[in-house]
This record gives C-alpha cells, sequence and structure tokens, in this order.
C-alpha cells in the first residue's frame, strides 16, 4: 500500500512517522528499504531523533548514516520485542518450588532449584547463548535418608560459585518409642514440636572434604520462613511468619558462634547466638511481615520488602538497630515534590577533579525510584541521581554502590514511561543490567525492559545525547519507553546476565533466557531436563 504512493509522498510519511516504525518499514521489503535509505535528509533526521550524540553526523554518506543509525536503534531496543527469543527450561514431569528455588544475585551465574515434594536442590550454571546446564544435585545427608521422616525445603539461596544454603523442615514419620526414636536427627524433632524442627544446610560446592555444615532451628518449628539472608558463613538473617497468624512475625538474625564436626558422619553441626531484629515486643515495619531481604553496605544493614511492593520498604542498621522507612523527598517538578521509595544505586562514577583549588573526588550514584501523589492517586516511576565531594586524599577511590543510598540529595533524570503500578502481592520485581544500560521490570506475567545511557543521565544530559523533544514538560527529565515482553506465565525473580541483552526469569511455568540482542530471531524453544539426570 505505501509503494501505491507517490515518492514525494512517501518520503513524507516516512519522515513523519516513528523511527521504530521507520526502521520496521525498511524490513519490510526491498522497494521500501531502498527507497526509505537512499534519501539522505530522511535518514539524518532519524537519526536526530534517536538518542546519541549528534556533532558530525551531517557529513556523513548516507550509507554511513544509515549503518549509525541501526547500531543505535539496536542500542535503544528498537524493535527488541519483536526478534527477542525465549528459551524455556524445566523438568520433565516434575514441577519446580518457585518460592524456594533461587538465583544468584547478578554478580553470578548459579540457579539453585527445587522440585515440590522433593528433598533434592538441582544447580544450575547459565552460560552463554541461553544455555542452562546441571552443575550439581545437592542431597541432604545421608541420615534424613534412612526413611525416618519427610524432608522439606522451604528456601534456598546461593552465594558465589561455591555455596549454597538451604532451610528444610523435618518431620518425623515415626512413634516416640519406635526403634529409631534414639536417632539424634528424629530426637531433635521430637522435641521441638509436632510440626518438626527446621535445618539449615550450608553446601560448599567446590569443598573436598564434602562436609555439611548443618544449623537446627527448634525456636521456630512453628513458624513458616517468609525469607533468608546470608552475609557470610557467620551471620543470616531469617523472616518468620506464624501461620495461624498475621501479626506473629519476625525477623532473627544468626551469628555463628562455634561449629563441632561430627566423627561419624559428613556433618558439622552450628552452634549460633541469635537476636530478634523485629518482633511483636519490639520494632515493627509499616509494611508487615517480610517477605524478602537482603544484607547491604557490607552487611551493616538489612533491607526489608514487604508484600505488593516493589523496592524495600525499610531497612535496619545492625550496630544501632534503628529502623527506618525508605523515603526521601525529591522535586518532582517547580510546585511538587514527593516521597519516593529509591532503590540501591545500579550505576555508579567516581572522578578526580579540582574544587576551589584543591583536588577532590566526585562520586555520581544513579537509581530507580518510585512516588505516589496521594491525593491525585497516580504513581510515578523514576531515575534518580545524587552525588557526593570528599578531599582526595581521604577517598578509597573504589565504587561502592550500596553506600551511595546513604545519600539524602536526590534529583530526577529520567522518567521511565509506560510504568504500571503491580496489583498482585508479588509487586514488581526489578533487575538493572551490570554497565547499567537496561533496567527491567517484571510485573506478575510481563516484562518491561527500559534502555538507557547511564553516563548522559547521571550527567544530567549535558552533551545532549537525547534530545529536547525527549524531556517531560512536567519534571525536565528524560522520558524512556519500554519494550514489552509477555511470558505467559507469573514472574517470581529476575535478573540480567552478564550480557546486557540477556535476562533470566525464574517462572511458575519454568526458567525463561530472553535473548532481546540484535541477534535474536523471534524463537521460542523448550527444553526439559530429566529429574533423574546425572549431575556432577
Amino acid at each position: 500500500m505505501l509503494l501505491e504512493l507517490p515518492p514525494e509522498l512517501l518520503l513524507l510519511v516516512l519522515k513523519n512517522t516513528s523511527t521504530p516504525a521507520y526502521l520496521q518499514a525498511t524490513a519490510a521489503c526491498r522497494a521500501l528499504y531502498e527507497v526509505a535509505t537512499s534519501c539522505h535528509s530522511l535518514v539524518l533526521h532519524h537519526v536526530y531523533q534517536t538518542p546519541g550524540v549528534v556533532t558530525g553526523v551531517h557529513s556523513l554518506e548516507t550509507k554511513e548514516l544509515f549503518q549509525l543509525l541501526i547500531k543505535r536503534s539496536f542500542r535503544q531496543l528498537y524493535g527488541a520485542e519483536f526478534r527477542a527469543s525465549c528459551k524455556a527450561y524445566g523438568f520433565e514431569s516434575q514441577e519446580i518450588d518457585v518460592q524456594a528455588s533461587s538465583l544468584a544475585p547478578s554478580e553470578d551465574t548459579n540457579l539453585a532449584l527445587v522440585v515440590k515434594g522433593q528433598p533434592d536442590v538441582f544447580l544450575f550454571h547459565a552460560e552463554d547463548e541461553g544455555s542452562i546446564s546441571p552443575r550439581a544435585r545437592l542431597k541432604v545427608p545421608e541420615q534424613y535418608e534412612q526413611q525416618l521422616g519427610v524432608m522439606e525445603v522451604l528456601k534456598t539461596t546461593v552465594c558465589g560459585e561455591r555455596d549454597v544454603y538451604v532451610l528444610c523442615r523435618f518431620t518425623p514419620n515415626i512413634d516416640e518409642d519406635g526403634p529409631d526414636a534414639d536417632h539424634p536427627f528424629v530426637q531433635q524433632a521430637l522435641q521441638s514440636s509436632h510440626n518438626g524442627t527446621v535445618v539449615l544446610f550450608h553446601f560448599e560446592i567446590q569443598s573436598s572434604d564434602h562436609h555439611i555444615r548443618t544449623c537446627y532451628l527448634p525456636d521456630h518449628s512453628e513458624y513458616e520462613a517468609l525469607a533468608i539472608a546470608v552475609a557470610d558463613r557467620d551471620m543470616f538473617a531469617i523472616s518468620w511468619q506464624h501461620p495461624r497468624d498475621n501479626h506473629d512475625f519476625e525477623v532473627v538474625l544468626y551469628n555463628v558462634t562455634d561449629e563441632v564436626p561430627d566423627k561419624d558422619t559428613n556433618i558439622i553441626e552450628i552452634s549460633y547466638d541469635s537476636s530478634s531484629l523485629i518482633d511483636e515486643s519490639g520494632q515493627r515495619p509499616v509494611g508487615g511481615p517480610v517477605i524478602d531481604l537482603s544484607f547491604n553496605d557490607r552487611s551493616s544493614q538489612l533491607l526489608y520488602y514487604h508484600r505488593a511492593q516493589t523496592l524495600y520498604g525499610s531497612y535496619q542498621h545492625l550496630t544501632t538497630f534503628d529502623l527506618h522507612r525508605n523515603t526521601s523527598r525529591v522535586r518532582f517538578s517547580s510546585s511538587l515534590s514527593l516521597l519516593f521509595s529509591i532503590s540501591i544505586p545500579f550505576f555508579g562514577t567516581h572522578r578526580t577533579t579540582s574544587r576551589d583549588g584543591n583536588p577532590a573526588c566526585n562520586w555520581r550514584y544513579l537509581s530507580f525510584g518510585i512516588a505516589k501523589h496521594r491525593e491525585e492517586n497516580w504513581t510515578v516511576a523514576c531515575l534518580l541521581k545524587s552525588e557526593a565531594f570528599c578531599r582526595s586524599y581521604n577517598c578509597g577511590h573504589v565504587l561502592n554502590l550500596e553506600r551511595g543510598r546513604r545519600l539524602q540529595g536526590w534529583t530526577i533524570v529520567g522518567h521511565l514511561c509506560g510504568y504500571q503500578v503491580p496489583t498482585s502481592s508479588l509487586g514488581g520485581i526489578i533487575a538493572a543490567s551490570p554497565r547499567g544500560t537496561r533496567i527491567a521490570m517484571a510485573n506478575w506475567n510481563t516484562i518491561y525492559v527500559w534502555a538507557l545511557e547511564p553516563n548522559a543521565l547521571i550527567g544530567e544530559n549535558s552533551d545532549d545525547f537525547y534530545r529536547p523533544s525527549s524531556r517531560s514538560e512536567s519534571t525536565g527529565a528524560v522520558e524512556l519507553h519500554p519494550i514489552v515482553l509477555p511470558l505467559e506465565a507469573v514472574c517470581f525473580k529476575l535478573r540480567f546476565l552478564e550480557n546486557e541483552d540477556e535476562l533470566l526469569a525464574l517462572t511458575d511455568r519454568g526458567v525463561m533466557h530472553w535473548d532481546i540482542s540484535p541477534l535474536a530471531k523471534g524463537e521460542k524453544t523448550i527444553y526439559h531436563w530429566p529429574y533423574n539426570c546425572s549431575l556432577a
């Protein structure tokens, strides 16, 4: 239909369409490609509409200009939702327990998967080009395999390349007068309560002695474990909630005090001191029970996530035990300030310069934030920048993103258009790519991905990387628009891999690897692992 138009009118249509639509037209057929890419002024117009430095581009030949446009369009994810490829992984005839399974932090590529109704934990490794390969099958100590009871995996967490923590509930299935009643594991469970006992196993994957560090937690045998976070081998925290009382919830900090090897088994029993950070008699976060938690700022803080929230709602210092809400007042426009919840920075820069004639270091941080206008009932998602200066000789010159959240003064530099307020108890799940050029948010069964240039945003667009037309009229911030990836499954956990254009999602229909790079072909492939596969 477009080719039926006179050439002058066709060029006018192509000029007044959006750049992503223009690029789709060039890929529609050879004739459209020839028309759309042979006009220098048309290609130059779309280069000017695309984020990027434009100094000197007008002197490029038409072919070079179009190649530059293609390169920049890939960085901005133009058309990525149409070419995105997905590889879905799961077990044959078995269902993954997404609540118990876990993805490693962003710097690691391991994931721990739990099958519903089974006591083993499968460790997998995410590799290049979407391959997810088995690495190890973690089995509970042999003493638990002697038909003495039922072992249920509650939670897992992966720490680095070698450490996996598995929180379980062991429930004995024998009576107190039976022949196996003297077994120490059964005794521990029977003495605890009819609900069994909760046990934490620490597997060291690359350890040569195959010992399993074991920690018994009898004080909370009647509670459900909502979340676990591990700082190091000597400190961890667990969020508990009573299943019959929504107001009875705690966060307990555990510090290892001693380790005693069992000479007859491969178990090392751990002793610990514990302290309640949150309970009925002490401090209580406004958001209610803590459904997820993580250590922050070199394990000096705990971040608390609550139901239906996208970002952590509160945090607690582990030295003073002071509990704080995650709120900062930020100027939204010339006449309005809003209370923002702000994430731990995902990008930062450091440079040494001169200030008042003295060498000084300038730290800049970029974070994701959400604010709600209470009276008008609208919500906005933004990218925010903060910065600090220090004397050069006092500076460690090592970037610490977690410490960047300490800063109080924040400025809006980007507006994430298309943000949808989560309506489920899961809230939104946020992930940032390693180099900060992508922000993704999973909202129930959909993933939104925004492309950005972090250096330009953190510099408040001083190099005119983004065009004036992309600025918000209300805030002056750069408006960023997402691509949308429909999952056809509910997403529980999300993270980027080392490649900026690869996402890993843990869903109720398995593990999904999404490729949104220029090389993606729009394919969807399903793989099944045999449950009884032999793992190293």
